[in-house]
């Protein structure tokens, strides 16, 4: 059996990738394209949306193709993606929220510019019984610290509100948050079932497409424009109904998800069932993990999907350690471009 890295030079030398407009031809070509096994019927569009969404720029749609046939191995879309951390917000008991809610009453009174000498001395009045309110109120000292900053912040946050429609900003068009995060939206990533490498792999192909054709790209795009985090959503259906999203994702001992006929191939046992085998592939082999510390604007057509992301700082070393990895005579070596 051929090793790792000749294995990698095999697929180096014999796969290329293409924007999809790059030839008319590819219009119909993609036609042929039969989706794997798992996940959404997202070939469909490929055959019936990309062409036109590539065009208008709504996303960016690549073709990797074999050199001697020029079959197509796989597709895969990018968008330029945003993620975001809501506002910070503190739960609190009734009396707490009491004296949070009357120091920022009382910070918006004493900020305002238009008060008479009577109104002045009042705001000032209201500002100190709403700081003593806390000394009255709130026993812990280093609580009531946190809940006077988040009255300041709020307080702040409800100001710039105000001034942005004055100013004619539609507030119903803002959402105001605490901070955003550049990223890579993963929009689809599909292989080919038609596809078979003429040489026996002893990883999934689409290991090599993602570390060797998309990671390079996106690190590429990473040195143009701001990029933090890459992203997708899974669209698995390698579960049923019955199937709950909080089970966690299997992970097999050869470190990577293999089709349900090499478990048949090799013992000729019936295979155990897979809970979403999909998800299980992107987070041991792709390096994605599920999302936790920030929010991700998720489009309606992909609620069932799992939501999946990683750092594109980490890219890089996590290329070569995917490969050490598969590699068990660490004959990994660089392929030559």
């Amino acid at each position: 059996m051929d090793s790792i890295s000749k294995q990698k030079k095999y697929l180096s030398k014999n796969l290329i990738v293409e924007s999809l407009r790059t030839h008319e031809e590819s219009r119909e070509e993609v036609k042929d394209f039969l989706q794997a096994k798992y996940g959404n019927k997202i070939a469909d569009y490929l055959n019936d949306n990309a062409w036109d969404e590539d065009i208008d720029n709504k996303t960016k749609v690549f073709l990797v193709r074999d050199k001697k046939t020029n079959k197509i191995v796989f597709y895969f879309a990018l968008n330029c993606g945003i993620l975001y951390k809501e506002l910070n917000k503190m739960e609190m008991n009734l009396v707490e929220q009491r004296c949070v809610n009357g120091l920022i009453t009382a910070m918006r009174q004493n900020d305002r510019t238009d008060l008479s000498i009577k109104e002045r001395e009042a705001a000032n009045n209201l500002l100190s019984e709403a700081y003593e309110a806390f000394d009255i109120d709130i026993k812990d000292s280093d609580r009531a610290t946190d809940l006077i900053a988040y009255a300041q912040e709020q307080a702040t946050i409800k100001e710039e509100k105000e001034e942005s429609v004055n100013e004619g900003e539609k507030s119903e068009c803002i959402k105001n948050v605490q901070d955003t995060y550049p990223a890579i939206d993963i929009k689809f990533l599909c292989r080919n079932a038609n596809y078979k490498p003429e040489i026996k792999l002893d990883f999934r192909l689409g290991v090599y497409v993602f570390w060797e054709i998309i990671v390079p790209h996106i690190l590429k795009i990473s040195e143009l424009v701001g990029c933090q985090y890459v992203y997708l959503f899974a669209a698995d259906n390698s579960g049923n109904e019955q199937d709950t999203q909080s089970e966690a994702p299997i992970i097999h001992s050869k470190g990577y998800d293999y089709d349900l006929k090499d478990d048949e191939e090799t013992n000729g046992s019936e295979p155990k069932k897979e809970i979403k085998r999909l998800v299980a592939y992107y987070i041991n082999d792709l390096k994605f993990r599920p999302v936790s510390e920030y929010t991700i604007l998720k489009p309606h057509f992909e609620r069932r999907c799992y939501t999946l992301i990683q750092d594109v700082s980490g890219l890089a070393q996590k290329r070569k350690l995917i490969w050490a990895s598969h590699d068990e005579n660490n004959e990994i070596g660089s392929i030559s471009e």
